[in-house]
């Protein structure tokens, strides 16, 4: 029998570059928050593991999140977040960059953006040690009121789940989460580009390409 032993770098290496070979949706999330937060302490990140957990009794979300999270410290204390399917835009590429640590200064000490280290080490963007919402404009977002929690929503945002948490649980340096979804907004008829959300792929954005032909 056919076997292959990898040192535990080796194999990290190989499944590294494995999964930079699969597409990924990125979404981006958004932590609720008291009424009284400032602006730069509201809080969220994006994401490239959501999933449909169940539809029935009632649709149910599944992501991670890359710890230490100022994220998920909100969502244990709130309970409530934002899920946000984005269309294929610039704009929405330069959101999925913010809110995943991707922003920098340069030697001008402008802000730009690009590959962060972490993205670099393990080809992936989803990190998250930041606080977004400070390289953001007051008209890119408004706030949606759950029970006693606002929740922050992005205007170029077409589809957003409103969420509240169920149950998580810690798997080395990541928490996985499972929500409830409460309530689903939806963008204006502005929106365009196609559809099918953002995908990442092999360190880049991309929008959902052509069917593929299926053999009769």
């Amino acid at each position: 029998m056919f076997r292959r032993l990898y040192s535990m770098k080796v194999l990290s290496d190989q499944f590294r570059q494995s999964m930079s070979r699969v597409s990924q949706q990125a979404m981006i999330l958004t932590s609720g928050t008291p009424h009284a937060t400032p602006i730069n302490q509201l809080h969220g990140m994006t994401l490239g593991s959501v999933c449909s957990l169940s539809i029935y009794p009632k649709p149910v979300l599944q992501f991670n999140l890359h710890l230490p999270s100022y994220t998920s410290r909100e969502l244990h204390s709130c309970r409530i977040c934002a899920i946000h399917i984005l269309p294929p835009s610039a704009e929405s590429v330069h959101l999925l960059r913010i809110f995943a640590k991707g922003v920098k200064q340069d030697n001008q000490k402008e802000l730009v953006l690009g590959t962060s280290k972490e993205e670099i080490r393990d080809g992936r963007i989803f990190h998250e040690m930041t606080r977004p919402f400070e390289k953001l404009e007051q008209n890119e977002f408004r706030y949606h009121d759950v029970d006693d929690v606002k929740v922050p929503i992005l205007n170029e945002a077409e589809i957003v789940f409103i969420c509240k948490a169920r149950e998580n649980f810690k798997v080395d340096s990541h928490e996985i989460w499972v929500v409830d979804v409460v309530d689903i907004l939806r963008g204006g008829d502005e929106k365009s580009g196609g559809g099918g959300g953002v995908l990442y792929y092999n360190r880049g954005f991309h929008s959902v390409g052509e069917s593929l032909k299926e053999i009769s």
